[in-house]
């Protein structure tokens, strides 16, 4: 279907990271002997609220329906425990070692930020980090980094996908050459990092880019970066809402007189900014990796069991969408992993170690996905000991003013333009480690058997 378009880890995270002895494992508190505790870091509050909301709905709403549905897992009831961040890293980091006393046996921090902040730190721990579709790259690498994981794609995918439609959209890596991009992030480190792929890739591709850090909420209305961006007259703009989308920047675009039907997003906005942003928004197009709807069986349960019994914070209207449903992928990604690792270990009450090796085992397949009730929601997912994100394809929707609709085949992420620069940043993470921590970084204590 035609289209209708070397990471160092930040140097203060780094430096926190070095500061932290690896602690003993936390003993299990006595809540947790009753269920098992998954930790959820919200963004149900603050500037980030829109799109916090519904994929925090979304993966809640999901446990919900398998407790009232199944009992739990393996009859155990997973006890989803929301800890709200307000969209900051600091805030972040307390919900971790909240998480980590209260025995989670998964966390997803939904903040890229507070991800990459955590990458080391939860492996220290044994406690797994999912982080899904805003994962950090090195994350990828299982071999390295045992307990964090980016399933289906990470930051850098994502972005792979964005150019690779803008190719497809003129005709391949010939019609793009010579093209100006525009790339607009949030002032953040997670916002920032992806700048230098950005760079190599289109230096690669022949490509003019510019890019342009988003002002914080309230930040000095003259240093609009939506004004700059235009002035710069961009054949296209990517707009990366991996780490989160301050204020309203499709209302601000639309301002500057950028058309938003030239904007390939990642990681929001979802579907309330983009009813804010009324008629304009038509033909702004976002990269996804599963469905939108909630025309599947699943669904209907979470209708059943979750909002219309009263047990959840969803209004019946937003019970689905873009983010809603990342989030319900979220929950998914972490309960297939606990089933796995109760299998593998024999017992239902696990803990984040065997949970890691049930993530390293999840094999989301067609038939796997309609024993869900999710038939079609989303493409086939490996994780593998070395691989732990799957560098999954992904397509674009596109917004007609009231809905989605897919304008995209599956969209490969460029991967064999990627991986040297992640191969690149695996050797600039650990060559810094060991220089800065004057000892080599801690090998896997079982090894992959392939890279």
């Amino acid at each position: 279907m035609p289209i209708r378009s070397a990471l160092t880890a930040p140097a203060a995270f780094l430096a926190l990271l070095l500061a932290l002895a690896a602690p003993a494992r936390a003993q299990a508190p006595a809540e947790a002997r009753d269920g098992l505790p998954v930790a959820l870091f919200t963004q149900r509050d603050g500037p980030l609220a829109a799109a916090g909301n519904a994929v925090a709905n979304g993966f809640s709403d999901y446990f919900t329906m398998i407790n009232r549905r199944d009992g739990g897992i393996g009859g155990l009831r997973i006890a989803v425990r929301e800890c709200e961040t307000g969209g900051e890293t600091a805030r972040g980091l307390a919900c971790y070692e909240e998480a980590k006393a209260a025995g989670a046996v998964a966390v997803s921090p939904w903040s890229a930020d507070t991800a990459a902040a955590l990458l080391t730190r939860t492996g220290a721990d044994r406690v797994p980090l999912v982080a899904v579709g805003n994962g950090p790259p090195l994350a990828a690498r299982g071999a390295v980094f045992p307990f964090a994981f980016a399933p289906p794609a990470t930051v850098w995918d994502g972005l792979g996908v964005a150019l690779a439609a803008l190719m497809e959209g003129f005709g391949g890596p010939e019609g793009l050459r010579g093209k100006r991009l525009a790339y607009l992030h949030r002032d953040s480190p997670a916002g920032r990092e992806p700048v230098r792929l950005l760079e190599a890739l289109a230096a690669d591709l022949g490509v003019s880019l510019r890019t342009y850090a988003l002002r914080s909420v309230g930040g000095d209305a003259a240093a609009d970066p939506w004004r700059a961006a235009k002035a710069g007259a961009p054949d296209y703009v990517i707009l990366d809402g991996s780490a989160g989308l301050p204020d309203s920047p499709l209302a601000e675009a639309a301002a500057a007189g950028i058309p938003l039907n030239r904007l390939v997003a990642l990681g929001g906005p979802g579907e309330a900014d983009l009813r804010r942003a009324g008629p304009a928004a038509r033909g702004f197009r976002e990269v996804t990796w599963h469905a939108v709807t909630d025309s599947f069986p699943a669904f209907d349960q979470i209708d059943l069991l979750a909002i219309d019994a009263g047990a959840s914070r969803t209004p019946k209207e937003e019970a689905t969408g873009l983010l809603y449903n990342r989030g319900v992928y979220n929950a998914v990604v972490v309960a297939e992993g606990i089933r796995n690792a109760q299998r593998l270990a024999g017992t239902a009450r696990v803990d984040g170690e065997a949970v890691r090796r049930g993530l390293e085992a999840i094999r989301l397949d067609g038939a796997r996905w309609k024993e869900l009730g999710l038939t079609g929601f989303a493409a086939s997912l490996t994780l593998t000991c070395a691989d732990h994100s799957g560098h999954q394809a992904g397509f674009l929707m596109e917004w007609t003013g009231a809905r989605w609709v897919q304008v995209s085949d599956k969209l490969n992420p460029l991967r064999q333009r990627i991986r040297p620069h992640l191969d690149a940043a695996v050797r600039d993470f650990l060559a810094r480690y060991a220089a800065e921590a004057g000892r080599p970084w801690p090998e896997r204590p079982d090894s992959c058997d392939r890279p």
